[in-house]
């Protein structure tokens, strides 16, 4: 991942243990045990999450989903402190259970953690509220060490480069390239309300429809055409069939979607 002008943009955003205008307030002390979800389909990587984490003596690992709906499902009957969550689920994405997950009652860290990560998936991630995105190929010791700044209340997403933002930016209508110039800024959620006069309620359906636009990778079909009327965060695609489609077109191979 390319880390434009330094590298990742570290904001402090506070514990999001339940929603109020200080979701976004600092917070320096982590829970003395960090609370876990691990969300992976595929079962030799959740294994080796599993073994890693739970090998750290502040962390434990009290659920484990292979799909967007049981993640949702274990954050709804426990109390979660940070979530760990593949971007590629087979289904729903990560985005998708990020933007759930964010709007429990009591609400968990998010790191995104995909074999994809770059700086599109870090865009989609500032806007669908994820507190981190990292590479599947990082160390294990980076992401036990990203779960404990999120629980401290760091924001650790890359700077998105200027040329990305505005291209994904002129797919926006007005008020939404206002409201997503914002969120790639880090900006609290509460003070763009204020800025802008929207409801926290009317933020996040303007997040949901962003991601259904932004999502779509530069060049791809637009996500009607890929999933009928359910595009974006519902659309279950998975990225690795879109950059196999992508890498075929450069060959100069066509191969049509699957019915």
């Amino acid at each position: 991942m390319n880390y434009d002008q330094g590298g990742l943009m570290l904001t402090s955003i506070g514990r999001t243990r339940r929603r109020s205008s200080d979701r976004n307030g600092a917070t320096d002390a982590p829970p003395q045990q960090i609370h876990l979800l691990v969300v992976d389909d595929h079962p030799a990587v959740r294994l080796g999450l599993l073994h890693l984490l739970e090998a750290q003596h502040d962390f434990s690992v009290d659920a484990v989903g292979i799909n967007a709906q049981s993640a949702v499902a274990e954050a709804e009957a426990k109390r979660i402190d940070v979530a760990v969550v593949d971007y590629q689920l087979g289904g729903r994405n990560g985005l998708w259970v990020c933007r759930r997950l964010k709007q429990l009652p009591e609400s968990p860290r998010v790191i995104i953690f995909s074999a994809f990560a770059n700086n599109h998936l870090a865009a989609c991630c500032a806007v669908a509220e994820a507190d981190a995105v990292l590479n599947k190929g990082v160390l294990g010791s980076e992401l036990c060490d990203a779960v404990r700044s999120v629980a401290r209340g760091r924001r650790l997403l890359p700077r998105v480069p200027q040329p990305l933002a505005d291209m994904l930016r002129r797919r926006l209508g007005e008020r939404e390239q206002m409201l997503f110039g914002m969120l790639l800024a880090g900006i609290p959620r509460a003070e763009i309300g204020r800025t802008v006069g929207m409801s926290v309620r009317e933020i996040e359906s303007r997040e949901d429809a962003m991601l259904r636009t932004l999502e779509v990778l530069p060049g791809e079909l637009s996500a009607s055409n890929l999933a009928g009327d359910r595009g974006g965060l519902d659309r279950p695609i998975s990225a690795r069939r879109t950059f196999d489609r992508l890498a075929d077109r450069r060959a100069g191979r066509t191969k049509s979607l699957p019915t």
